[in-house]
């Protein structure tokens, strides 16, 4: 199933980006894998487009990586003014994050994935 520029944002060794891709893989979906850690990365304009649809649900609140940012970063974040701390700690968005179309989602789960990724 081709899909116009499609992009996956995530960590290659994270277990749900890889449920992520393999689902993705066996229903033939085209898309370019961006890893988070890698260069160019994820930067703060894409992040805001996510949190325009997603909200504070764009990140990952109970991760290690959220933990480690101090409380005014976390309420920028939260609060969508200032994206900064995503761009420096990507991990803490919940991943994967795709852009698909004019959608974007997070995270996985095939029952919601199954409407927009499967053939008709």
């Amino acid at each position: 199933m081709e899909r116009t520029g499609m992009k996956v944002y995530g960590i290659p060794n994270c277990d749900t980006v890889a449920r992520a891709r393999k689902y993705l893989n066996g229903r033939g979906v085209t898309y370019q894998f961006c890893d988070l850690r890698g260069e160019p990365g994820i930067d703060a304009e894409t992040i805001a487009r996510a949190y325009q649809v997603l909200g504070a649900a764009t990140f990952n609140t109970r991760s290690p990586s959220w933990r480690s940012l101090d409380s005014a970063q976390q309420t920028a974040l939260k609060e969508g003014r200032d994206f900064s701390a995503a761009v420096a700690t990507p991990t803490v968005l919940k991943r994967p994050l795709v852009f698909a179309d004019d959608q974007i989602l997070n995270g996985f789960n095939a029952k919601v994935w199954d409407p927009l990724f499967t053939a008709h």
